[in-house]
């Protein structure tokens, strides 16, 4: 069953009218080619017209005018819908890459279409003829025509036979142009590659908001969570202490609010201009007043020196750490030391009185290191046992290139 497919299918007869169209377009370069034949051959008539070598001749004339017409999107819109090929088109179809590929299925449409299409014409008549030749013979009449011989007279037999072979001929043809119709009508390497950067872009820029959401809204409900419990168990013996906590609590929750708000509004392509100032290192005072944790800071250096991405990622690496001292650490009190000298170094040191043990899930260390590495710069925690003489500390270092301002 699988042999007789081609004749049953939609696809064979589509690719059929495809290979037509070629012919079509060949036509005129066929002219061309006719009227030089005959310049030379004045006898010939119209045998210039149908002449192999004049076929052959016209192809390079065909080539080279391929290069020069605007049917890119014509060619491709065939190719889908009569031969059913499926690729996506080029970026851009001005670069020379995309202009030589679509020559040349240009040219392999014209001469595959032309070449068919002159057997198509004159083999379908011809096996008319053997039909009506061949039923004759059965019926004992007298043959017509110039041609006799046991083709006509097995017509029968020979007619379907030469239309099958040029049915199945066809299938062929448009299946093989089918298979070529992505290479010369798709993406080139260099659309690919283009693509592949833009896909790298955006899943940068997923990531990077990913960060965002972990860093402003993780570090808000850290912050909500421990002054919340601090003002219910406080409310009664407290209640100054418990007013203040809840507004700590209604203030940071309504800067989450809003950092959030921006971080979706910039995933949405209609708000890319809604998208509000992002906090840098000139807003680590109130970092250190919202976080929740008794801050020592000291700020050393020209802030106004860094670059503007360099502060903003600094500014989430502080956010960060200071998030891992509310969650993780004896005490929730740090000191935070930023110098912008050469490079932007930033210290945040809490107590610790054993080495911290990794926590499934975990990734505050891991996003403060994927925040330095984008920028070329490098992050590390060390435990420092205690002695009698100090306590001991768990501190995050992060050097990063200043970039710039």
């Amino acid at each position: 069953m699988r042999l007789l497919a081609p004749l049953r299918s939609g696809a064979t007869y589509r690719g059929w009218v495809w290979l037509i169209l070629g012919g079509a377009l060949m036509m005129p370069f066929m002219l061309v080619g006719a009227i030089v034949y005959n310049w030379f051959h004045p006898e010939a008539g119209f045998e210039g017209a149908l002449h192999p070598a004049v076929f052959a001749a016209v192809i390079p004339l065909t080539a080279a005018v391929s290069l020069l017409l605007p049917d890119r999107e014509v060619e491709r819109t065939a190719a889908r819908r009569l031969l059913g090929a499926e690729f996506a088109s080029p970026a851009d179809d001005g670069t020379w890459n995309s202009r030589w590929r679509t020559g040349c299925w240009f040219t392999l449409h014209a001469v595959v279409g032309g070449a068919l299409s002159g057997v198509t014409l004159g083999l379908v008549p011809f096996c008319a003829y053997l039909l009506i030749q061949g039923a004759r013979a059965v019926l004992d009449m007298a043959p017509t025509g110039a041609y006799v011989g046991w083709l006509p007279d097995w017509g029968l037999l020979t007619g379907p036979g030469l239309l099958l072979a040029l049915v199945y001929l066809v299938a062929a043809a448009a299946a093989g142009m089918r298979a070529l119709a992505p290479g010369l009508l798709g993406q080139g390497a260099a659309d690919r590659l283009a693509a592949s950067r833009a896909e790298t872009a955006r899943l940068a820029a997923r990531n990077r908001i990913a960060r965002e959401l972990h860093d402003s809204v993780g570090h808000a409900l850290s912050v909500v969570v421990v002054q919340s419990e601090a003002a219910s168990r406080l409310i009664e013996a407290d209640p100054v202490f418990a007013a203040r906590a809840m507004a700590a609590v209604g203030e940071t929750a309504r800067g989450a609010l809003a950092e959030l708000d921006a971080v979706i509004g910039a995933l949405r392509e209609d708000r890319d201009d809604a998208r509000g100032p992002q906090k840098d290192l000139a807003d680590l005072a109130s970092l250190a007043a919202e976080s929740g944790v008794e801050v020592d800071l000291r700020v050393t250096g020209d802030l106004a020196s860094v670059g503007r991405l360099t502060s903003r990622e600094a500014y989430r690496i502080v956010q960060e750490a200071l998030t891992n001292v509310l969650r993780h650490a004896d005490e929730p009190r740090a000191s935070v030391l930023v110098d912008a000298g050469e490079e932007v170094a930033v210290a945040v040191a809490s107590p610790a009185a054993r080495r911290p043990r990794p926590r499934p899930g975990g990734r505050g260390l891991i996003g403060i290191a994927e925040r330095a590495a984008v920028l070329g710069g490098t992050a590390e925690a060390d435990w420092t046992a205690p002695t009698a003489a100090a306590p001991g500390t768990w501190t995050v270092r992060v050097a990063l290139p200043k970039g710039t301002a």
